[in-house]
């Protein structure tokens, strides 16, 4: 059974547990119900199997989304990421603080802004995903930052004294430090990549 400090840890994350349920999991469920039926939203819903699932597989179309989805995805995720250290890096090694935290605001600044400021590109996909990797940037660069806050700068200057090199420091100590922060940025822009419309609607 649980203790008295169990139950008041209970009771703190029931609210939150509730809103859960209530706005994520239970509508979750009832698409998933839902997918097993053939329903038009005015009449009862009736059962058929498989069969839409079996529809949505034989659609070609539903593959050249899937295909693109995945595409957007990297450019979502891995630009992003792959920018926002190597800036990050670069960034912690400007001694000047007014100089690193005015870059530190320009870089940030896309993320801020609206997505219908952008312009139109003959190439619909590479266009839209290159724009998401200048959005999504800066919002990595400050996270990557923010980690290496908690960084203790004598590592760093041992690996000086050492005469390693930036690429080393780089390899060996500042990304391993930053583990948890890619795994969050790496949540994030993912989620962000599947549910991507706007940026799609405004430029296509």
């Amino acid at each position: 059974m649980l203790n008295l400090s169990g139950w008041r840890n209970f009771l703190y994350v029931l609210p939150a547990v509730l809103v859960y349920a209530v706005f994520l999991l239970l509508p979750l469920l009832a698409s998933l119900g839902i997918s097993f039926t053939e329903w038009d939203g005015t009449s009862l819903p009736v059962f058929s199997g498989v069969s839409n699932y079996l529809r949505m597989f034989s659609d070609p179309v539903f593959w050249i989304a899937l295909g693109n989805n995945t595409i957007l995805m990297l450019f979502y995720t891995m630009l992003p990421i792959s920018i926002g250290l190597l800036l990050c890096s670069f960034l912690y090694d400007t001694r000047n603080n007014s100089e690193r935290s005015v870059l530190r605001i320009l870089f940030f600044l896309p993320y801020i802004m609206p997505m219908a400021v952008l312009g139109d590109f003959p190439w619909a996909l590479p266009a839209v995903g290159l724009v998401a990797t200048w959005y999504f940037f800066g919002f990595c660069l400050v996270l990557f930052m923010a980690g290496l806050q908690r960084m203790d700068p004598s590592l760093l200057e041992a690996a000086d004294l050492d005469g390693s090199s930036r690429r080393q420091k780089f390899m060996r100590i500042t990304l391993p430090a930053l583990r948890p922060e890619v795994r969050i940025a790496l949540l994030l822009t993912v989620i962000a990549s599947l549910k991507a419309f706007d940026l799609v609607y405004v430029m296509t």
